[in-house]
Parts: C-alpha cells; structure tokens; sequence
C-alpha cells in the first residue's frame, strides 16, 4: 500500500511539474495586400506549427473555419489560438498550416481554386516561452497577401499559395506609416503607372542599392513585406501603413510597378523611385513621408 501511495505521490509531482514548464499563448493573423483584381480570399487555416531553437515542432489546432483574409486588413485580427498551453522553449518559426478544402479566390474574372505549394516556409521570429505557468504571451502574425499568391494559367486556372509573412511577440512589434504625395506617385520614372501597382517595400537592413522584386526561391535577398499606397477618395495624398514589425533597421522603397511582381518568378521590370532608412522601436510608430 505504501508503495502504491509513494507510486501516485511521483506520478502526481511529474504532471505538476510538467504543466509547470508551460506558458499560456495567443496567436493573431492580420494580412496586408492582395493579389491583383482579388475581391475575396476564403482559406481554412487548420492549424499553427511552432518551431523551437531545436528543430522540434509543436502543432496547434485552430478551429478550421473558413475566412476571407480580406477582412483582416484594418484593426480586426484573426484569432488562431487562445489560452493554449504551450511548452516553454525558444521558438524561431510559426508556421500556417492551411487546407486545400474550399480555399478559392474572387476577382472580377470570376472564382479561381488555390493550391498549396509543397514547400511552406513560415515566418522566421525569435520568442522565448519561458516555464512561468502564469505567464501570458501574445504572438502576432501578419500574411503579405501579394507575396504570398501568384496566378497560374497552364495547365490549371488557378492560384498557388507559400505564405510570406512576419511573426512575432505582438508587445515587441513597432508601425511604420506615412503619407505619399498625389504627384509623387505617378510622375517622374513612374509615369503612366496604375494604382494597382503603388506599393511600399520593406527590407531588412540597408538595402537603399539593392532593391529587388520578391522571388520565393531568393528569400534572403527579397522583401520582407509589402503595403498597398492608397488614398480615401479621388483626391489628396496618398497613404501606407505596415504593422507588426520587429524591431530593427529596415529600408523602405516606394514602387510603382507592384502589379508586375510575380513572387514565383524573378524579374527585374520594377520602377523604384526612392529608398530610406528607417529604425523600428518596440511598441513605437514610425512615420516616412515620401
């Protein structure tokens, strides 16, 4: 009997202890962009993958409903995960693990199937969960819709889907904004240009002599993220926004040629007028007039 006891006694103490090497974690998606001429983007998001520091995965179900990941572009976030009990570790990957089940998207030409590509790469991000089982932790997630679609015509009607985005702990994450000049946008060598093709490029670091489209199979040398230049009305300036950034160094480039950036296939047709250094604080915003 007494050695029965002392048996539960351990069992007990290994589950507490175990529970006790978890913290409690939030996951948000918001996107940004969007494929040209793309009215309404319905994917299922069936779960979150997180990758620690080493190499082991932890797979979080969502509940596998389907959304339009155009409704997330303001302020209304995607909620992914809540309350989950995560294991502590340093987590340096957030994967969306997406269905192939009723995932279309609308444009004015009509409703296109989207397929997965087989490499799914994630977000690179840097979050130590640590094992304070009263701890809270809230990870934002933001998916460049032009980086992450690319149209296919042969031999399937179709769109392909590797998701580009940026992950990290929503409290260290900074804004850039600022506005764009209405005779800035089109004049000079981007003269004649669409507004479909006005956009904002991030990279990281100084990349001010080395601007280049996004190429899904040149990830290093790429963009991180992409924002649409818009404006309210038919008149007035223009403006942009990105969020959820990590804090760091980064160049910001206007072009207006976004239209032809293909993410599947390098090309060198972008116009890029203007490039600056920009610095992202934590919890700050930041403001780059063009």
């Amino acid at each position: 009997m007494k050695t029965q006891n002392l048996l539960r006694l351990c069992l007990l103490s290994l589950v507490l202890a175990l529970a006790a090497c978890e913290s409690t974690l939030d996951i948000n998606l918001a996107t940004v962009n969007r494929p040209v001429d793309a009215e309404r983007i319905s994917v299922r998001i069936e779960a979150v993958e997180l990758q620690d520091d080493a190499g082991g995965t932890y797979r979080i179900e969502t509940d596998d409903r389907l959304v339009d990941l155009l409704d997330f572009q303001g302020t209304e976030l995607l909620s992914l995960v809540g309350g989950e009990e995560v294991p502590a570790a340093r987590y340096r990957k957030l994967r969306l693990i997406f269905s192939d089940r009723d995932a279309e998207i609308q444009t004015e030409d009509g409703e296109f199937p989207i397929r997965l590509t087989d490499l799914q790469p994630g977000a690179d991000m840097d979050v130590q969960l640590s094992d304070d089982e009263d701890e809270s932790e809230t990870i934002l997630a933001v998916l460049d819709l032009r980086f992450s679609f690319s149209r296919q015509t042969q031999p399937e009607n179709l769109y392909r889907l590797r998701q580009a985005a940026t992950a990290a702990r929503a409290s260290d994450t900074g804004t850039l904004t600022g506005t764009v000049d209405e005779d800035y946008v089109a004049s000079g060598p981007c003269a004649g240009s669409e507004k479909e093709g006005f956009a904002m490029y991030l990279y990281r670091g100084d990349r001010r002599s080395q601007l280049t489209d996004y190429a899904a199979d040149f990830e290093t040398a790429s963009p991180l993220v992409s924002a649409s230049v818009e404006r309210s009305g038919n008149s007035g300036d223009y403006q942009y926004r990105f969020r959820g950034l990590p804090v760091g160094q980064y160049t910001v480039a206007y072009t207006c040629k976004a239209e032809l950036d293909d993410p599947f296939t390098r090309q060198d047709t972008l116009v890029f007028r203007d490039a600056f250094l920009v610095q992202i604080e934590e919890g700050g915003t930041v403001t780059r007039d063009f």
